[in-house]
C-alpha cells in the first residue's frame, strides 16, 4: 500500500540523526577552545562576526578564518568516521 509507513524506518532515522548531532557536539568540544568559541557564537548562538570580534578581541577577519578551519575539522572528522 502505498500509504503505509514504516515506523522502524523512522525510528532508525531518528535515531542517526539524534547520533550525528551528539557526534557533532563531541568534535566542537575537542576544537581548540578560541575555535570553538566562535563556532558557538556564529553557528548555535547566531551572532554576526563584527560582534564574535569584539566578544574575543580579534579582528572579524579573523572570526572568518577560525570558523573556517573550525567547521573543515569537523567535516574531515566526520567524513573519517562514515
Amino acid at each position: 500500500h502505498s500509504n503505509y509507513k514504516d515506523s522502524n524506518v523512522s525510528l532508525e532515522h531518528d535515531l542517526e540523526i539524534k547520533d550525528s548531532v551528539s557526534k557533532v557536539h563531541e568534535l566542537i568540544d575537542s576544537l581548540p577552545e578560541k575555535q570553538k568559541l566562535i563556532i558557538q557564537l556564529r553557528d548555535i548562538e547566531n551572532f554576526e562576526f563584527e560582534e564574535i570580534g569584539k566578544i574575543l578581541d580579534i579582528k572579524p577577519s579573523a572570526v572568518r578564518v577560525g570558523l573556517s578551519r573550525a567547521r573543515k575539522t569537523i567535516r574531515q572528522q566526520l567524513l573519517k568516521q562514515h
